[in-house]
């Protein structure tokens, strides 16, 4: 059981991840509801962790220094893999739901995939292939557009997915996925603090008129996101490859579906039932890899 665990840790950490970030625009909700917005939690998700994050580093006797290369690497991602996806996901909540919004984002999978084999040469099997359109076709299922407000909302997050798809890919050819996963996060999470900050002074979209709520939810969101999902996700990655991650992380907007509907009342129609049904499927081709 253990080799079995072994063998499949990188996927175990994939799902763990998933669910988590799944869980996360649940939560988001909540601190909107308490008088934030998507860019004050979008700096507060990032720089709350700062200080957690230094003292796990320090008192586990990690080293703080980057050379000029990791340096410059870890501002790309931290900007436009880290800052600015997660503004344009939340952003697009105040305009559709979670559930829709969180889904859209998915289609980072099937852009991960394409640019590994168009870009990088990288072998696509028919197996990666079908995951991948599987998966695709279920993100798409769950789109409705009713107003220009649905369509300022879709195309944020379809945004989002197309801008953490290069955090995906990068992370992984730059070779940072092989730093040591905390010391990696706690530089990510400090440019992504600093560049989400700076945009937010410039267009006076920092506010800090917050209910003790949502506060409260503002540090479970760090810490949850930043301690616990992204340092899994970045250990699946090193162990399954940006392609394969991409795949099993669209377990997220699953729970996140989920989890909208029973917390937040977010209806849950046939197609969504259907496109949920095709994601776990692309999911369930990508483990028959092994």
């Amino acid at each position: 059981m253990s080799k079995k665990i072994l063998k499949n840790k990188g996927k175990i950490s994939l799902v763990i991840s998933a669910f988590i970030y799944g869980l996360a625009p649940i939560l988001a909700k909540v601190t909107y509801e308490g008088g934030t917005n998507g860019i004050t939690l979008t700096f507060l998700r990032a720089f709350l962790a700062v200080p957690l994050l230094f003292i796990i580093m320090i008192s586990t006797g990690r080293s703080i220094r980057l050379t000029k290369n990791e340096f410059f690497s870890i501002v790309k991602l931290g900007v436009f893999g880290g800052a600015l996806p997660i503004l344009l996901l939340y952003a697009s909540y105040n305009y559709i739901s979670t559930g829709l919004a969180t889904t859209l984002h998915f289609v980072y999978p099937l852009i991960i995939v394409l640019v590994c084999a168009a870009v990088y040469h990288e072998r696509m099997t028919k197996l990666t292939l079908t995951a991948s359109v599987l998966v695709t076709v279920g993100i798409f299922l769950f789109v409705d557009i009713n107003t220009a407000a649905d369509t300022a909302g879709i195309i944020l997050a379809l945004l989002s997915g197309v801008f953490y798809s290069f955090y995906v890919i990068y992370m992984d050819k730059s070779g940072l996925d092989k730093m040591d996963y905390i010391k990696l996060t706690f530089y990510v999470m400090l440019i992504t603090s600093a560049a989400t900050l700076a945009y937010g002074l410039l267009v006076h979209g920092i506010s800090f008129d917050m209910t003790p709520k949502a506060w409260t939810y503002s540090v479970i969101i760090s810490v949850l996101v930043t301690v616990f999902a992204m340092p899994l996700f970045q250990a699946g990655v090193r162990e399954e490859g940006a392609a394969a991650a991409g795949i099993l992380s669209s377990l997220e907007p699953i729970t996140t579906l989920i989890l909208g509907a029973v917390f937040l009342g977010e209806l849950m129609g046939v197609m969504q039932l259907i496109g949920g049904a095709m994601i776990l499927s692309g999911v369930s081709v990508i483990q028959r890899k092994d």
